[in-house]
């Protein structure tokens, strides 16, 4: 007996100090459970409540920390520094806490402290683009733009996608392109395709041309969806040697050639006059607008030569002024060229048909060809005209056109094709 009792003391505390854990962890896990309830909760009294439950947990004082910092109706920027305080008590290895934190103190004034938050959030953290993005742009607003331009030379470099608004903030800081391409850009295509983006977006050609000078050293594949804004915007600009240069070096690089045209050594300067490549939308290339009435495709069964034709289907829906594909060609003023392209049609309904239109946009007046008017069914026919540009005119347009009928039966319906456009200088106006 003197024995078991020793043993049956020490069994019934083992068996107390069981049900005392038991017992404390289901009131830790309930009480875990019940916390993480209120967190998940949209209201923030619920959040409060989550930290009241459970105030060691950093991540419940942060989420009220943004909550009073961001919420427009319930903004409370002393009471946000403190709950995103406790949370760095808590967790002082985070730099999200700290960031977040920083912008706090700047909203608040405190600019002195938001630097020391910004450069401890770095210190941890010290290869994060999103870091070192938030500090470039806080000294941004500091107006310390050496260093600031470091900070988002350093967020681009590891994540590229903020190249776009890295430009646009730091064009809108100083719109200087040497510094763009010196201190904030990083030294690769990805990075000169997306300042070529925003500067085409912004009409600044100048600087475009700079960067497309650094880019086109590179060889770079080309993006056309970047080339064909800014050849967009060097016209609107009227920058047309330039446009001309830019898509001279754009087609060599992707290894385009230009047509061929009647004589030795002469080259057309339509851009794909036989419909050969997919290469459309912007630029000197074929651009087809949709328009109620008419469907634009490709045909490689009806061709006057190579692969395959363009093809307009005029459903009859409309009476249609059509004028939606077409191409952008530059010229020499004052100089005479032919222009030559094939028509078919087949049963083209209305008195107003098909022809090809050639005029200067800038203008008309001073250069609008019509070729024939083809309607019904027609062959293969070799469409011609030769005309002059003026003393001003630099860009014409070339078109596959329908003038709308003043007819009561004007609703157009059948088919057109078209292939082998050119157009070729044969000399100086006389």
């Amino acid at each position: 007996m003197s024995e078991g009792a020793p043993n049956s003391a020490a069994r019934w505390s083992a068996v107390a100090v069981a049900i005392a854990a038991a017992i404390w962890i289901s009131y830790a896990g309930v009480k875990h459970a019940v916390a993480g309830h209120f967190a998940g909760s949209s209201s923030a009294d619920d959040w409060l409540r989550a930290a009241q439950i459970e105030p060691g947990d950093s991540e419940h004082w942060y989420q009220l920390g943004r909550f009073r910092q961001l919420d427009f109706d319930h903004t409370d920027l002393p009471l946000a520094l403190t709950y995103y305080r406790r949370a760095i008590e808590l967790n002082p290895y985070s730099p999200f806490y700290k960031l977040d934190l920083a912008s706090t103190l700047e909203m608040a004034g405190q600019n002195g402290e938001a630097d020391k938050y910004f450069q401890a959030a770095q210190h941890d953290y010290p290869i994060s683009p999103e870091v070192a993005w938030k500090y470039g742009n806080f000294l941004l607003r500091q107006q310390r733009l050496p260093e600031a331009y470091a900070e988002i030379h350093r967020a681009v470099t590891v994540d590229p996608k903020l190249i776009p608004l890295a430009v646009s903030r730091a064009w809108h800081s100083d719109p200087d392109v040497h510094v763009l391409l010196d201190q904030i850009l990083p030294d690769t295509p990805a990075a000169d395709w997306g300042a070529i983006g925003f500067l085409s977006d912004s009409q600044e050609p100048s600087a475009g041309l700079a960067v497309w000078s650094r880019l086109i050293g590179k060889k770079p594949s080309v993006e056309w969806k970047a080339v064909f804004p800014f050849l967009d915007m060097l016209v609107a600009q009227e920058r047309y040697d330039d446009a001309g240069e830019v898509w001279r070096q754009a087609t060599s690089l992707g290894g385009l050639v230009a047509d061929s045209a009647p004589g030795p050594g002469v080259r057309s300067l339509i851009f794909d006059g036989g419909f050969e490549k997919d290469l459309t939308g912007g630029g000197f290339t074929w651009q087809e607008m949709d328009v109620p009435g008419a469907n634009f495709d490709y045909d490689g069964d009806v061709k006057h030569a190579g692969e395959r034709s363009a093809k307009i289907v005029f459903d009859g829906s409309e009476n249609l002024t059509y004028g939606n594909l077409y191409q952008q060609v530059l010229v020499t003023p004052g100089t005479r060229y032919r222009f030559q392209g094939y028509l078919r049609t087949e049963q083209i309904s209305t008195d107003s048909g098909v022809r090809f239109e050639i005029y200067d946009p800038r203008d008309q007046k001073s250069l609008d060809i019509l070729t024939p008017n083809e309607r019904g069914t027609q062959p293969w026919t070799l469409e011609e005209a030769d005309f002059i540009t003026g003393a001003q005119t630099h860009l014409i347009r070339v078109r596959v056109f329908r003038a709308p009928s003043a007819r009561l039966d004007n609703k157009i319906s059948g088919t057109a094709w078209v292939d082998d456009v050119t157009i070729f200088p044969v000399g100086p106006k006389p």
